[in-house]
């Protein structure tokens, strides 16, 4: 057992919760593109309903996408037939030495508990000199309302003795250094940033439907009064909950190549 958390009970819900977004499918896709070139052998790491693999395939990448939950595969193989797709755990790759041009991740990096196995095994299949893609697509710039509002709600837990932090890589100052500590060469791309428009209506009904990972472990009573808490702090600090809002937002690319 790993401790990694599978997206199997979000399989029939996550293309409804996590949109492609106009600048995402525009510019996102186009820039991943670039960055592997059109003859790239691609591994998809958290391939998931193929929300990022579908858009690169349709564009002629030879992608092979790899996930630990069945039924986030059969949701991405019923919308891509064609699709080849396996799956696995990022720590335990079933894939020969040097197999891979480049190994993509989007939004995966938290979820899985024995990250640092999972970047040397990310090192193991790609080819010399290859490219490690690790791609955030709605990454919060400057003070987030919506991750203010994260922020509370895992404080408020935590004085009551829960930690609700994901398994996997915590921040940039943990998850950079390994990379290099691996002999990887790291830039970073920024693509394009854009506003994530919301209201807190719809970010505290968000939070209440349990769809984002972090909510699923804690206790129904306990989660319950954690939305209550999250609400009362939401109404107190920024009062209209219908009002538009908006988070500025980037899509960035985290490029590692590792020496040979």
């Amino acid at each position: 057992m790993t401790n990694s958390i599978s997206f199997d009970r979000a399989a029939q819900f996550y293309d409804q919760t996590r949109l492609l977004l106009e600048p995402i499918a525009k510019h996102g896709i186009q820039a991943i593109l670039d960055l592997t070139g059109p003859k790239a052998r691609v591994l998809d790491v958290g391939t998931g309903t193929g929300r990022i693999s579908i858009p690169l395939l349709e564009r002629g990448l030879d992608l092979i996408g790899c996930d630990l939950s069945a039924k986030m595969l059969m949701r991405l193989q019923e919308k891509r037939p064609s699709a080849r797709i396996v799956q696995a755990d990022a720590f335990l790759l079933p894939f020969p030495v040097s197999h891979f041009d480049v190994v993509l991740t989007v939004h995966v990096m938290h979820l899985i508990h024995p990250w640092r196995e999972a970047l040397r095994e990310f090192r193991r299949v790609l080819v010399p000199r290859g490219l490690y893609l690790n791609v955030k697509t709605w990454e919060a710039v400057g003070n987030s309302i919506r991750g203010r509002m994260q922020e509370f709600w895992q404080h408020w837990l935590e004085t009551q003795g829960v930690d609700a932090r994901l398994p996997g890589v915590r921040d940039d100052e943990e998850f950079l250094p390994e990379l290099q500590s691996l002999g990887a060469h790291l830039t970073e791309m920024e693509v394009i940033r854009y506003p994530l428009t919301f209201t807190l209506r719809e970010e505290l009904e968000r939070f209440g439907s349990r769809i984002n990972s972090h909510t699923w472990d804690i206790p129904n009573a306990l989660f319950d009064a954690s939305v209550a808490e999250l609400r009362t702090w939401v109404n107190q600090e920024y009062g209209d909950l219908d009002q538009a809002r908006a988070d500025e937002v980037r899509f960035a690319i985290d490029v590692a190549q590792f020496e040979e």
